[in-house]
């Protein structure tokens, strides 16, 4: 099986794209519904289908990090499920295992470990531990787990500051 391809985007919109995800990266903490606004431009920028570009995944990681942060999660959840679908459907060999992750913490945003259970053992799938070499220390940890104990996770989670690693994710990518 191949790996899937991506193509590049015309130079003139993709620094459009770029200056967009500077500009909502900015914006936070201090205006976060300007910041998802600047985002969503961001996104509805990529021409369709959005899953064949190079641009298409740093930008969807900063609009559903900005959605959640503003507690849009349902949203995070819509254009991850498209992702991923895209993704598994495609024919190609998945390699990153990003979409899964940012899934299951989305999942867990909502409360739903069951659900980013699911999510981080097919991201383990694809990346083993080195997929999170990024990410807190539990989902590796829920991964690779037989058995899930539902509160200690969301209780673990909770003493996560997801926020704070929101922000320093999207200021160091500036």
């Amino acid at each position: 099986m191949d790996i899937r391809m991506y193509h590049d985007l015309e130079a003139q919109l993709e620094e459009a794209i770029w200056a967009l995800g500077e500009e909502a990266a900015l914006k936070l903490p201090i205006d976060s519904g300007m910041a998802e606004e600047k985002a969503q431009k961001a996104w509805d920028l990529i021409p369709e289908p959005k899953h064949t570009w190079g641009i298409t995944g740093v930008t969807l990681h900063q609009y559903v990090q900005i959605l959640n942060y503003n507690s849009h999660m349902e949203r995070s959840v819509e254009l991850l499920n498209d992702e991923i679908l895209d993704l598994e459907g495609s024919g190609y060999r998945i390699i990153h295992a990003e979409p899964y992750i940012l899934m299951a913490e989305t999942h867990l945003l909502q409360s739903k470990p069951g659900l980013a259970y699911k999510y981080l053992k097919k991201a383990y799938s694809i990346g083993g531990a080195r997929a999170f070499r990024d990410q807190p220390k539990l989902y590796l940890e829920m991964a690779k787990s037989k058995a899930l104990d539902e509160q200690d996770v969301l209780l673990r989670f909770k003493a996560l500051d997801v926020n704070a690693k929101l922000l320093s994710e999207l200021k160091d990518s500036q």
